[in-house]
């Protein structure tokens, strides 16, 4: 008896969380409850006593943590916007060939960026504020820095690309354009072999740009030296 109840008082007890990691919980569970609102009912729907109930808090609880809806509001732009400006694990290895890279690239960027709930929720986000001037030039701000450096790194990582378009930065501009086209039509019960399908078209959209570029300018080069 004496050794049970020492080998029970042995064993490790949880360490108990500081009072800071249950607000950040409790912060985490707004958040979620509000991108969820936005997702399945918009901006409308997603007010502050809605939101509440979803984070299963109170909501004297959540304005503790978020005095006001505009505060909540900035914390949502900065959140939804976060994915769209990590760009570290969206480019594949310059090693692989043309049609590798393009697959790995188009594939990871639908699956950590334009393909996931909260891509929808940000685009909720992004309509309703347009009637709030300091909240959509939140929206604009993140955007101005991110979409430059989006293409950059794209073209960077598709030299054939680069080099050999027409028009590589309009081309990059196309590329996004297609994938957040394709994250808002996600409103809508689409099969993932449609989706999957319309990947599959733009991984072969950018595989072509970079290979016939490269025998257009071939050609157009044959054709100057002939006319020396």
């Amino acid at each position: 008896m004496n050794t049970v109840i020492k080998k029970e008082a042995s064993r490790p007890r949880p360490a108990r969380r500081t009072q800071e990691q249950r607000s950040d919980t409790t912060r985490q569970q707004i958040i979620q409850s509000a991108l969820t609102l936005l997702r399945e009912k918009g901006v409308r729907g997603a007010n502050l006593q809605e939101i509440a109930r979803g984070a299963q808090v109170t909501l004297g609880a959540l304005q503790h943590h978020f005095p006001n809806r505009q505060i909540l509001m900035e914390r949502l732009i900065d959140e939804v916007m976060s994915p769209l400006s990590d760009q570290g694990a969206v480019w594949p290895s310059a090693s692989l060939p043309l049609a590798q890279r393009a697959s790995a690239f188009v594939r990871t960027a639908w699956q950590t960026m334009y393909g996931i709930p909260s891509y929808v929720a940000a685009w909720s986000l992004f309509f309703g504020c347009k009637a709030s001037p300091e909240l959509f030039e939140r929206i604009n701000a993140n955007r101005v820095r991110a979409d430059p450096e989006f293409f950059r790194r794209f073209l960077e990582h598709f030299p054939e690309i680069a080099a050999y378009h027409p028009n590589p930065e309009q081309f990059g501009g196309f590329v996004f354009a297609s994938l957040r086209g394709m994250g808002i039509f996600n409103l809508f019960p689409i099969s993932k072999k449609e989706i999957d399908g319309q990947l599959n078209i733009l991984v072969q959209v950018i595989v072509q740009a970079g290979t016939t570029g490269l025998g257009s300018r071939s050609q157009k080069q044959k054709k100057d030296t002939g006319r020396r």
